[in-house]
């Protein structure tokens, strides 16, 4: 009660400097209002871009969420990552200044599917310094829709749910969009776009640049000196070497290009290239730091929409590969003697991982009308993901490097086809069912079988496996006055990746072995959702709650090689678990009186590991959001607060530490005249330091710290479109 409190005063004194009495009053007679707004008070005359969003919204399907691009760019978000946490029940991973990844309620990595205009990717870290939402960059992006649960059967896995990046398209004519933006430690982000399209074609070209020096959070420190000097009372190789505010954090340069043409009515192909690169990104998470990375993306579709019995239909390729560098020169264990960080290393590193990702995939798919909406399709993807790590044996004369190959080239195959239906019962009652099958086989070009046999002896540890992979849903919508009623069941499964299956890095200098389980049965979940939407005008209500029954849920664990001792004896793994989860969400858009519009949310998750009756690691505390804005047609002010709470249901023997309670004030303040706008705020008002639950990684490649993030941070921003 005293946080809300605090929080309500707050905005209302923030909004007191900020909202000038005379703009409360009045507005710019020059735009045009919605017809609804001179009709009923709560309706009140509002700028038309926030106020049709919240009816857009409104009339989007009820279990979809979307991040538009106006509420990034208003914003400090670095990438698509740490910007997705808008949206209700998704949380980021900090492992740097950038680069965040996404946890959608309570499931991460590859229980969330990440497509870009329907095309898979994939990162190369084993430690995902980069992220699918990395690879990206959000000026790319026209908008995002975040589906929760078991519900897509039109791409394999993510059982989580999925994020469906869509990017922009050319509008009619000639047009163009630059950005810029400047804030606290020299972040600093600058983007440019221009098109032009015809009846018959169109094209359009963007680059973006990213640059930042490590933030500064609310105890003076920056990030580099999170990490302790020593631990235990020892001297911490993991240190950096230097941990002034002025060196680089991350510098990230993307450009790509997309051509359309429409040969006939109803016909579209498009094709576009992107190629990102990313240079000197510091992970004080974990142990080494990304020296370079790069990204190239490729994707092609044909769409046919509305052409006789066919509503819709669909032929893709795509293709991306991600190479990525990294080491640990920026840190004391690259230097001979690291206790003092003195001394030199045959080579500048003391430690290294090369890594490549590839995918390449593709899609046929058709709708049809007759007495349901039906959708039928067949895909393909075939994901390769190649390791090697090189280290350094201090102990041996010479100091000699070795190579051992960490993700031993695997290749996953995976051959999907599935359907969907949907029809109207009677008159507001729909019933969709949905149903896929996945044949996926997964195969290990390198044989690491000694390693995994030191720790599973009696194990069959095949190197190539085939799964079947069945799943389907049930969804029922009821539309009541105002709004819907919705409730559905869905069954999810997805396959181990190569990390879980076929990791192979031998434990030295006291660290464990990181060795996969080849014999890990592919996860199932099934799962029940039922919530209620309302939507009328300029109110926008939402509710869902969620419960998951997870059969083989893949979790890290402890490992003990028999006979052994030492360091070699200990590896950290994956097995399979029996889980629960369950939560829910909620969310709130009121347009006021006085052009003051009102937003609210709230989530929770939680899991329980059923076969050992604990909790499950690495689920997000509960937290909520509120914030009040002040609208006109020329100027917006808008105060946010932002609560998380205490998280202390964690998996000890994964050494998960509890996490404190925390809440910050976010401002922001714009303009627009025409084709010009700015935006101008700061977050984390009161310099608060404070850590997400979701910032501490375990061993092996863990630094053993917990990322703190940012204190009291200015930005301001330009953005032009003509």
């Amino acid at each position: 009660m005293w946080h809300a409190c605090r929080a309500l005063r707050t905005i209302a004194l923030a909004l007191a400097v900020l909202i000038p009495a005379s703009a409360r009053a009045q507005g710019t007679p020059n735009e045009e209002k919605p017809p609804a707004a001179k009709e009923t008070p709560t309706e009140a005359p509002a700028t038309p871009m926030f106020f049709e969003e919240i009816v857009v919204k409104g009339k989007r399907p009820p279990r979809h969420e979307t991040l538009e691009v106006r509420e990034v760019r208003e914003t400090a978000a670095r990438d698509l990552g740490e910007a997705l946490e808008a949206v209700g029940n998704v949380s980021k991973i900090r492992k740097a200044g950038i680069a965040s990844d996404v946890v959608l309620r309570g499931m991460q990595k590859d229980n969330v599917n990440v497509i870009v205009d329907g095309a898979k990717v994939h990162g190369a870290c084993p430690s995902r310094m980069d992220p699918p939402a990395f690879h990206m960059d959000y000026a790319e992006i026209d908008r995002v829709e975040v589906k929760k649960g078991p519900y897509d059967v039109t791409n394999p896995g993510g059982l989580g749910g999925l994020v469906d990046v869509r990017t922009r398209r050319a509008h009619p004519g000639l047009g163009a969009e630059f950005n810029a933006q400047y804030g606290s430690f020299q972040t600093s982000e600058t983007s440019g776009v221009v098109s032009y399209a015809r009846d018959l074609a169109d094209a359009q070209v963007g680059g973006a640049f990213k640059y930042s020096q490590p933030f500064v959070s609310g105890d003076g420190k920056n990030f580099t000196q999170a990490v302790p000097a020593t631990i235990g009372g020892q001297p911490n190789g993991a240190r950096f070497r230097n941990t002034s505010s002025a060196q680089k954090a991350y510098g990230v340069a993307t450009a790509w290009g997309k051509v359309g043409f429409n040969p006939l009515d109803h016909h579209r192909l498009e094709v576009s290239y992107t190629r990102q690169s990313a240079t000197d990104v510091l992970y004080p998470y974990l142990l080494m730091d990304g020296i370079a990375d790069t990204t190239d993306r490729l994707n092609a579709t044909y769409k046919l929409d509305g052409e006789g019995v066919f509503t819709k239909g669909l032929a893709q390729l795509y293709w991306s590969r991600v190479v990525h560098d990294m080491d640990d020169r920026e840190r004391c264990s690259s230097a001979g003697a690291p206790a003092t960080c003195a001394a030199a290393l045959p080579r500048d590193y003391s430690m290294r991982t090369e890594a490549t990702s590839r995918v390449a995939g593709g899609k046929l798919e058709a709708g049809l009308s007759g007495a349901a909406d039906f959708l039928t399709g067949v895909d393909f993807y075939l994901r390769n993901w190649d390791n090697s790590t090189i280290r350094v044996a201090r102990t041996a004369p010479g100091q000699p490097y070795s190579a051992e190959a960490s993700v031993p080239d695997v290749d996953i195959g995976d051959l999907g086809l599935y359907g969907q239906a949907r029809r109207k019962v009677v008159d507001g009652l729909h019933v969709t069912v949905g149903l896929r099958v996945d044949v996926a086989t997964t195969h290990a070009r390198e044989d690491r079988s000694e390693l995994y046999r030191t720790f599973f002896p009696s194990s069959g540890l095949a190197l190539r496996r085939t799964d079947v992979l069945p799943s389907g849903n049930v969804q029922v919508d009821l539309d009541v006055a105002g709004g819907t009623v919705f409730a559905g069941y869905g069954h999810g499964t997805r396959v181990p990746d190569q990390q879980e299956r076929y990791f192979a890095l031998t434990g030295i200098a006291g660290k464990p072995a990181w060795v996969g389980f080849p014999d890990l049965k592919p996860m199932r979940s099934d799962s029940l959702d039922a919530g209620a939407k309302y939507s009328h005008g300029p109110v926008l209500v939402k509710v869902q709650a969620f419960h998951s029954w997870i059969g083989d849920y893949i979790t890290l664990a402890n490992a003990s090689a028999p006979g052994q001792a030492g360091s070699v004896a200990t590896a950290k793994t994956y097995a399979n678990v029996q889980a629960r989860m369950y939560g829910g969400e909620a969310s709130a858009r009121l347009a006021l009186a006085d052009h003051l519009f009102f937003g609210a949310g709230a989530s929770l998750t939680r899991g329980i590991n059923t076969t050992r009756h604990v909790d499950l690691a690495e689920m997000p505390p509960f937290k909520a959001v509120a914030s009040l804005r002040y609208d006109a047609d020329l100027f917006f002010a808008e105060a946010e607060e932002v609560y998380s709470a205490r998280q202390d249901r964690i998996d000890q023997s994964l050494n998960e530490q509890p996490t404190a309670a925390w809440f910050i004030t976010n401002i922001r303040v714009g303009v627009q005249y025409k084709g010009l706008k700015g935006f101008a705020g700061v977050r984390n008002l009161f310099d608060k330091f404070f850590y997400e639950h979701l910032a501490y990684l375990r061993d092996p490649f863990a630094s053993g710290t917990k990322v703190p993030e940012p204190g009291r941070a200015f930005y301001g921003s330009l953005q032009y479109v003509f």
